[in-house]
């Protein structure tokens, strides 16, 4: 074997080794469920969908009446880097425009952002 061949070979393996010690991190991401509103506030469901990092997760809520009102909440939850769901709550006081609202129709999680921490 030449010493072209050599230096090739070893700067390959070299490349190699310091490669196999890297590892990928696929970007966290998450879905929000909400359940239905009650006197004690609305549960929310976060669940992981990639990722593998500890995150925190902030949403809106935004609830529609059926007298065509609004009433709109924010909230975050940190979720674990071993953790695939976590649960959190948001209270009544949470939510603005309370007045405008008969009885709440439907709602929607909306602006969710994922920062990884």
């Amino acid at each position: 074997m030449d010493n072209k061949t050599i230096a090739t070979f070893l700067l390959l393996s070299g490349a190699a080794i310091a490669l196999s010690g890297c590892t990928v991190t696929e970007a966290d991401a998450a879905r929000v469920d909400c359940g239905t509103p009650g006197p004690h506030g609305v549960d929310c469901t976060v669940q992981r969908t990639a990722g593998n990092t500890r995150f925190e997760a902030c949403w809106d809520l935004a609830i529609h009446c059926r007298n065509g009102g609004a009433m709109r909440g924010s909230t975050c939850h940190t979720l674990a880097a071993d953790a695939a769901t976590g649960e959190q709550n948001m209270p009544v006081a949470f939510f603005s425009n309370q007045d405008t609202c008969d009885v709440p129709a439907s709602g929607k999680v909306e602006r969710l952002n994922i920062t990884s921490r």
